[in-house]
Order: structure tokens, then sequence, then C-alpha cells
């Protein structure tokens, strides 16, 4: 396969920077080497959502969150069940549980986080070059009306204050369903 240093899989480098903002450089070589081996992204594994939401990956942050969380409500109904049956006798039993779901989340998102912008990154470049006559989805065209290039802390502000409502409302759900379980 013939190698060009001007592109990585068939993109143009500098399309590829006009999607980067930060560490423009390690994300390049990071991009080249995700065929061969995936590094592992220590900020989307220690962030996760925000990080997301930081490279202007809304959906996917949210997605992220949303998986996560109800992945924890069912795992808290799991460990709430076997407190029940005396199967779990402590808190600490129960909390290390919970975070070897986070550590394995932590694992999951730090080597996909890259793949993920990567394509993301792929399909903004397409879109970009799509013609104006071409039929196009209702989710295609508002991808593509979004300016989502570069990093924005203010993106990920205002998406830090978004779910730390969803994860009161979360909470108000898992509370809920204790206080069901328990009169059972």
């Amino acid at each position: 396969m013939d190698y060009d240093e001007n592109q990585i899989g068939g993109y143009s480098i500098s399309e590829i920077r006009g999607y980067l903002e930060k560490n423009q450089e390690e994300y390049l070589n990071r991009f080249r080497q995700i065929d061969r081996k995936k590094k592992f992204n220590g900020a989307a594994a220690f962030f996760g959502p925000l990080w997301f939401a930081y490279r202007m990956m809304w959906i996917e942050g949210f997605l992220l969150w949303f998986i996560s969380s109800v992945i924890t409500l069912f795992a808290s109904y799991i460990i709430y069940m076997l407190i029940l049956a005396n199967i779990i006798y402590t808190k600490d039993s129960a909390g290390l549980f919970l975070f070897l779901l986070w550590i394995i989340k932590f694992v999951i998102i730090g080597k996909l986080a890259d793949c993920i912008y990567w394509w993301k990154i792929k399909k903004r470049i397409d879109a970009s070059h799509w013609e104006d006559g071409k039929k196009r989805s209702i989710i295609q065209r508002l991808a593509n009306s979004v300016e989502c290039k570069g990093a924005s802390i203010w993106s990920a502000i205002v998406f830090f204050i978004l779910l730390d409502f969803g994860d009161a409302v979360v909470g108000a759900i898992g509370v809920a369903m204790a206080t069901v379980m328990a009169q059972i």
C-alpha cells in the first residue's frame, strides 16, 4: 500500500486539521495508527461524555452517558437484589462491584474514543463535500448545518450542567426503584 504523508485513510491532512483544534499532531498520529494499534486515550476515559462534548461530539457523549446510566441503574438493581438475598452483606462489596463496572467503562472508552473521533471527523469531512441538490436525511442535514469543528470548553461546561441534571433524574429513578423493591 502506498503511503501518502499528506493523507490519512484517503482524507487530506489539511481537511482533518480543520476539525481538530487542540493537540493536532497528537491526534494525527493517533489516526495514522488506528488500523495498526489503538492508543489509550486517558482524557476520554477519565472524562467520558464531557470529553466527547469538548470534542464537539454531543450525540456520542449523550449516548455514552445514557448507556452508562442505564447500566448503572441495572447494576444497582442487581446489587439491591443480592443484598436482599443476603448474598452481598456490606456496602463495601456493593461499592467494589460498581467500581469494577467503572473500571471496565474506563478501559473501553479509553480504547475506543480515538476510533469514534476519527469516524466522526471522516463523516464531517464527507458531509462538507455533499452537493447541495443531493437528497439527505434530516439527521444528515442537521449534522451538516451545525458547526462542529475544533474543541470547546463551553460545550463541555454546558454538557456537564445538563448531565448533572440527568444524573439527578437517574438518581431519583434509582431511589424510586429501591423504595418499590423495599415494599415488595
